[in-house]
């Protein structure tokens, strides 16, 4: 099992905030099992319009942005990191925040709102997870070789901060 911990960043239209990659060779896919967007509460943005956020296969690794360090320790960078201390992550399994090229457009696999004002009391308590439905036994999001997913905003602009917890794991 592994986190990629994506920190928080101001919003932005049409923003990719991160994306998640299988390279091609790396001879085992994943599955994510839980992408949930969190709002950070330290920005005030008092009076704005929610947003949209869009989850989608890619068929391409991002590129530019900000590579993913493995068991990175800064609360500013993103990271991937294994819930055990056996489990080293694969190097052709890579994120990236917010890629400005790359990490090409495929199938929506989820659409979420997400409200980023600080004194509304549904931004902190709602669990918003885009990888599955509430109540669903579908069994996660499989990511082959040669293809990953991303969350990207949609073309509404609205102000704040917001990161992502993202769990995933190995499979054959």
């Amino acid at each position: 099992m592994y986190k990629l911990f994506v920190p928080a960043q101001a919003v932005g239209a049409n923003l990719v905030y991160f994306d998640l990659y299988n390279a091609t060779g790396s001879t085992t896919a994943i599955v994510v099992d839980s992408i949930i967007p969190i709002v950070t509460g330290s920005t005030a943005v008092t009076g704005v319009v929610g947003l949209d956020l869009f989850l989608t296969r890619t068929s391409a690794v991002g590129t530019g942005g900000t590579a993913a360090t493995a068991e990175g320790t800064s609360l500013t960078a993103c990271t991937i990191s294994a819930l055990t201390h056996n489990q080293p992550i694969n190097a052709s399994i890579t994120a990236r925040l917010t890629p400005s090229g790359g990490a090409t457009a495929g199938a929506v696999l989820a659409w979420r709102a997400v409200y980023t004002e600080e004194t509304n009391a549904g931004t902190y308590i709602q669990i918003v997870d885009m990888a599955r439905a509430l109540y669903s036994d579908i069994p996660g999001i499989r990511v082959n070789e040669g293809t990953g997913i991303r969350v990207v905003q949609g073309s509404v602009a609205s102000v704040g901060n917001i990161g992502f917890d993202v769990h995933f794991r190995r499979v054959t």
